[in-house]
């Protein structure tokens, strides 16, 4: 199964890639990764937000009893190119109109 995941990757690998991020994140289980490639060199922000991640585990000798509790939140991973600039020929949006209530 890995080999023909591995085939398939290759052959969309893109092969010039000079803007690359890369993210591996494992929370006691859960596994979470990104991987960009651009063949451009437009700057980006690359981010991951963990606002809450807890684990907690309780063990009782006497009976053997064995509590595990995991708690993740909100987990974000965000890749954020940055907007065409007036010099490529791309205008930004303009911004919507808000609709004015004059009474």
């Amino acid at each position: 199964m890995v080999l023909i995941k591995e085939k398939i990757y290759n052959l969309f690998k893109t092969t010039d890639c000079r803007n690359k991020d890369e993210i591996q994140l494992d929370l006691d289980g859960l596994e979470i990764t990104m991987e960009r490639c651009f063949a451009y060199d437009k700057p980006h922000e690359v981010s991951v937000f963990v606002p809450r991640a807890e684990l907690r585990k309780k063990i009782d000798d006497g009976e053997k009893t064995e509590e595990i509790e995991i708690l993740l939140n909100s987990i974000t991973v965000v890749h954020s190119p940055q907007r065409p600039s007036n010099e490529e020929g791309g205008l930004p949006p303009e911004p919507p109109e808000v609709p004015r209530d004059d009474m």
